[in-house]
């Protein structure tokens, strides 16, 4: 058996992470002022206004902020920054937050997503592995991430098999849905042509 891409190009990744839905944010609860208002900005889909980014690099300027509200803030930030498609300037905020907080499954959830942006396929999986290494509850996210940056890699056993994965743990999520209805399973090799 193997698994066949139908369509002629590439997968577009960018159309579903960009999108405002808050399924796609992996922000994080976190503490009262203005670290809280830049996660209810990610949550409720804020797609990367100046206003919110400037707010949120504000809350970040609190002497108060603990080390974990700090790193979630800065996930926060980068999630809206990429939103804005500022994707250099988001991976900077991914990797404060995981400097801060290297067993935060959410910044590597959230990193290998930019990274995808950047068209870093490969060290977009190795973030993906290592946010599913942690745990989280974001794992269809997660999985959805590296199945994304398999496909851009034309590994398309592998990113088949995340998406069959995300689908068991989420089987109404419609990025999912689209993206594995982009592939076609067939009983015989695939040419080599």
């Amino acid at each position: 058996m193997s698994i066949r891409f139908i369509i002629g190009v590439g997968f577009s990744f960018g159309l579903l992470i960009c999108s405002s839905n808050p399924a796609f944010s992996q922000s994080l609860v976190i503490g009262d002022g203005g670290a809280q208002e830049c996660y209810h900005n990610v949550k409720h889909g804020d797609p990367g206004r100046a206003t919110t980014i400037k707010a949120c690099k504000l809350a970040l300027r609190d002497p108060n902020l603990s080390k974990a509200d700090e790193a979630a803030t800065h996930v926060n930030l980068g999630i809206l920054l990429m939103r804005a498609k500022q994707f250099k300037a988001s991976r900077v905020q991914y990797d404060k937050a995981i400097a801060l907080q290297p067993k935060l499954s959410e910044a590597y959830i959230n990193y290998a997503a930019n990274l995808i942006y950047l068209g870093e396929f490969q060290e977009a999986i190795i973030a993906s592995n290592k946010g599913i290494e942690l745990g989280t509850k974001k794992m269809p996210e997660a999985l959805f991430n590296r199945a994304m940056a398999y496909d851009n890699l034309h590994k398309y056993n592998e990113a088949y098999s995340d998406l069959k994965k995300v689908l068991s743990l989420r089987p109404s999520w419609k990025p999912a849905l689209r993206a594995i209805d982009n592939y076609e399973i067939s009983t015989k090799p695939a040419s080599r042509g």
